[in-house]
């Protein structure tokens, strides 16, 4: 008898990878179909990190309505695993959906949110959001 579950953890690892090598449109796949196999209940940051890299998948590729969308099902999880991490990973979507927008004052206080969050765990990303943060204040500049 096949696992479901087991064939849904394995897709959504293949999803993750494809995201690395950015193959987004094959990752998007790969987490659509994990996920629908996967028991939430067995495994919800899992299921957790699969959403968010989807919406992440689906913002890349442009599709800022379906990463919203995605977000509002993760919220849930997003408060259940309560992950400094994800916590982080999430604010720095937000402020990107809000950038791809035009919702350039929403993007700047999601980004600066997400770039204390990450500094306060030490973690690298710290300055990638910089960057990108620099990036919406020029958009700010322009707008105003």
């Amino acid at each position: 008898m096949i696992d479901e579950h087991k064939v849904g953890v394995l897709l959504v690892r293949r999803g993750l990878a494809c995201g690395r090598r950015n193959e987004m449109e094959s990752g998007v796949l790969n987490l659509v179909e994990g996920l629908s196999l996967l028991d939430v209940e067995a495994d919800p940051r899992l299921t957790l990190c699969a959403l968010h890299n989807l919406a992440l998948f689906l913002t890349h590729l442009g599709l800022t309505v379906l990463a919203r969308a995605v977000l509002l099902r993760a919220k849930p999880l997003y408060q259940q695993v309560q992950d400094p991490l994800m916590s982080a990973r999430l604010l720095w979507l937000e402020g990107s959906l809000a950038r791809r927008a035009g919702r350039f004052q929403l993007a700047e206080r999601k980004l600066e949110q997400a770039r204390l969050a990450f500094q306060a765990i030490d973690f690298r990303q710290a300055g990638q959001i910089r960057d990108e943060l620099a990036d919406v204040r020029r958009e700010l500049k322009k707008v105003a």
